[in-house]
């Protein structure tokens, strides 16, 4: 199975949706025509075109045939009497055909008879939340699921953002210890349970050592499929019900039924599948590449990574060198040095600059300097320690300790003022 198809496999029918073509048509005088499926707006700035519509039983322009003589796209005009023809497609993500004109600039062009419309090449943004979220409950609510710990701190204003922990190889230390600090906030929190021994070391000897996209993509999909348990790589499977999807679609019910007011179903869509632009992934060491693989497939919204990532001897490994799901801006990266970057080149900030991570490396020391930060930083060198507070090297600098010098960097990876 190629990249481009584990990729396209993991996009939810709610974004496929919003992804309509960006193409600009012009319109063709022809018999009048039905209307079509969905009315939107006018040109913006066009002048009326000659009258005409669309020939009847074809698929129209624009969703379903374009004005006569109007032009659409940020100058095409509005067509004077033009309706959609019969069958067309819905419009694109900014624009539709208007039911006495053409779609404004950017509409989407429609699909051959009546399907949705092509994918455009434009970003199709994060599906909007069905509702509002609506927390009523008190308190802090904390629960375990299949072993696994939910929490949410109800006192707190609430995020409307669900974050999934992974933590250390082989299970390691949990998350390391950042999931004390996350709890001060009003996050819903769940900490799924997978298979953390799932390494590098574990793809087949017939692709190692080799630099072609068949060998390349093994490590990068075998993680993902951890994830959703999809079946990309023939090497390793994940039971039904195991993924770590399944796993937090099975918490949000069970938050739902023994913490009511915490309204854990906020992060479902309509048809009960997660909303993954509310989801924020945080990671420690092993978590920390296995977020930075997966958020290549899938659209998070936001993916915060701690000692890590690393290659597993995979320097090519699609997860680097292809377009990210996840847009780059959305992900951050603390890793802990003994010196100041650059002095210090390690591999981690390396393979994050290889993924396209945005921004250079900025150095922190534990008395919090810099003690701000500005939206194009998102990779940074922890240098030193702080004490007994909050230990050097490969380790999580953000916990719960009001004493911790690393606080203002982690509040910003948070979006915590």
């Amino acid at each position: 199975m190629t990249v481009v198809g584990s990729r396209t496999g993991l996009i939810s029918a709610a974004a496929l949706v919003l992804l309509g073509a960006c193409s600009t048509n012009v319109g063709s005088t022809g018999l009048p025509g039905a209307a079509g499926s969905g009315p939107g707006s006018a040109g913006s700035s066009g002048s009326a075109g000659t009258a005409g519509s669309a020939p009847s039983g074809t698929a129209g322009d624009m969703s379903g045939g374009t004005a006569g003589g109007g032009s659409a796209g940020a100058t095409g005009g509005a067509g004077a009497i033009g309706t959609a023809g019969t069958g067309a497609g819905p419009a694109g993500a900014t624009g539709s055909a208007g039911s006495s004109g053409v779609a404004g600039a950017g509409g989407g062009a429609a699909g051959a008879s009546g399907a949705t419309g092509s994918a455009g090449s434009g970003d199709p943004g994060d599906p909007p939340a069905p509702r509002p979220i609506n927390v009523t409950g008190t308190g802090t609510f904390s629960g375990t699921f299949n072993g696994q710990p939910l929490y949410l701190n109800q006192s707190k204003p609430i995020m409307g953002k669900l974050v999934l922990f992974l933590g250390g190889i082989g299970g390691g230390v949990g998350s390391g210890g950042i999931d004390s600090f996350v709890h001060q906030y009003g996050f819903h929190i769940f900490m799924p349970a997978t298979n953390t021994n799932l390494t590098g070391s574990n793809v087949p000897a017939m692709y190692k050592g080799m630099n072609t996209p068949e060998a390349n993509r093994q490590i990068g999909d075998a993680r993902t499929d951890l994830w959703d348990g999809k079946g990309r790589v023939t090497w390793n499977t994940v039971a039904p019900g195991k993924s770590m999807l399944a796993e937090t679609l099975a918490a949000i019910q069970y938050g739902m039924t023994n913490d009511p007011g915490g309204d854990w179903g906020y992060f479902l869509n309509t048809d009960g599948s997660l909303r993954t632009t509310d989801v924020w992934v945080v990671g420690y060491s092993w978590g920390s590449q296995t977020w930075a693989m997966v958020s290549t497939y899938v659209r998070f919204g936001r993916v915060v990574c701690t000692s890590g990532p690393v290659d597993e001897g995979w320097p090519n490994a699609t997860w680097m060198t292809d377009p990210s799901a996840t847009p780059e801006d959305r992900k951050y990266d603390l890793v802990g040095q003994d010196s100041p970057w650059p002095t210090q080149m390690d591999q981690i900030l390396l393979n994050a600059m290889k993924a396209s991570w945005p921004g250079t490396v900025t150095n922190v020391l534990p008395n919090g300097m810099p003690s701000s930060y500005t939206s194009d930083q998102h990779l940074f060198s922890m240098v030193g320690g702080n004490g007994g507070i909050t230990p050097g090297g490969h380790t999580v600098f953000c916990n719960d300790n009001p004493a911790n010098g690393w606080i203002p960097l982690c509040k910003y990876a948070f979006d915590q003022q």
